[in-house]
């Protein structure tokens, strides 16, 4: 029998299951029998009909997607729907009210970098070093866990400066090798080596990726520019490290005007790398790549005074006396060298 020829069958009053009412139904007093004078609901009972076949009841109408409530989720103390987005915010807004510690270990690398080309033999010892095996499939697992936006928000607590710089130079003795970083320099795009532009002279060295990083450095070494920028043994070392294939090409489409915005008398020590500093990243105290970083870096390589973020004024003045420190020391070993 098809589903439509069914007889309908009666439903009881307050129910939505066929079989419910049935069973119901079977209890229900007959409408002929006599009621008793001791039960009240007897008279009423008589009286309604339990067919509904005829003149059904009227649905009830479906709730719409207004009208329905969704579950409420357990919000932190203080936060509420919609709050999520500012989660974030407020947690850099109270990082942004804390101080900032002093840098409190040297920064660079142990080994004093060379441009001599590597041996087979050294080749070999790098190709076999478990340290240094080690050490790249930690940088790989960091950058792979590491959410996108991490350093744009990191932005959000002090401007993405994780630390100030020291009042006083780090002492030779603790100092580290500033690691050799190769470019495309911005005169005559010849490739360059940190390790040979900063042999033998005390150099502020600036890592820029980005217009605001460039901001970075300039409120370090503007006023040590305005002093020492004739000095014989000093200069300005700009490296400009763009590690994303991508950018890196753009910037290079880009590099007539780069180098129109750029000093003239600074394109001899400005260079375009995109050399990858992952192994090199937490030993330079690099956390931010949208953040510039300033080194102070003596004739012997060794990286003597850093900062990032920009500059407050005591870190801006103590960049200054380092400075002439150095370059004090610097003259001094020069004439003991040509009197010896």
């Amino acid at each position: 029998m098809g589903l439509h020829n069914a007889p309908k069958r009666p439903i009881q009053a307050g129910h939505d299951d066929p079989q419910i009412g049935a069973s119901a139904s079977a209890s229900t007093p007959n409408a002929s029998s006599k009621p008793s004078a001791s039960d009240p609901i007897a008279p009423s009972t008589a009286t309604q009909s339990t067919d509904f076949t005829s003149h059904p009841p009227p649905a009830a109408p479906l709730a719409t997607p207004h009208d329905r409530q969704r579950p409420e989720a357990n919000f932190a103390p203080g936060l509420q729907r919609g709050d999520f987005g500012d989660s974030v915010s407020r947690k850099a807004a109270e990082a942004d009210k804390q101080p900032l510690p002093f840098l409190a270990t040297a920064l660079g690398v142990l080994k004093r970098p060379s441009t001599a080309p590597l041996t087979r033999e050294e080749k070999r010892e790098r190709f076999v070093d478990q340290d240094r095996r080690m050490a790249k499939r930690r940088a790989i697992v960091k950058e792979a866990t590491r959410g996108y936006f991490n350093d744009f928000h990191a932005t959000r607590s002090h401007g993405g400066k994780t630390w100030r710089a020291p009042g006083t130079m780090i002492k030779h003795d603790r100092s580290l090798y500033f690691p050799g970083i190769s470019g495309t320099c911005l005169a005559d795009r010849s490739t360059k080596s940190t390790t040979d532009m900063l042999q033998g002279k005390v150099s502020i060295v600036s890592l820029i990726s980005s217009t605001i990083s460039e901001q970075h450095t300039k409120s370090f070494n503007s006023e040590t520019l305005q002093v020492y920028e004739n000095h014989p043994s000093f200069q300005l070392v700009q490296v400009n490290l763009q590690e994303n294939a991508l950018k890196m090409y753009l910037v290079s489409l880009f590099l007539s005007n780069l180098r129109r915005q750029t000093p003239a008398s600074q394109h001899g020590s400005y260079i375009l790398s995109r050399q990858n500093m992952e192994l090199e990243r937490d030993a330079m105290g690099l956390h931010n790549k949208h953040v510039g970083y300033t080194y102070l870096v003596g004739p012997d390589l060794k990286i003597r005074w850093a900062g990032c973020g920009f500059a407050e004024e005591e870190e801006s003045r103590a960049l200054l006396n380092c400075t002439a420190v150095l370059l004090r020391r610097a003259e001094e070993a020069k004439k003991e060298k040509a009197s010896a």
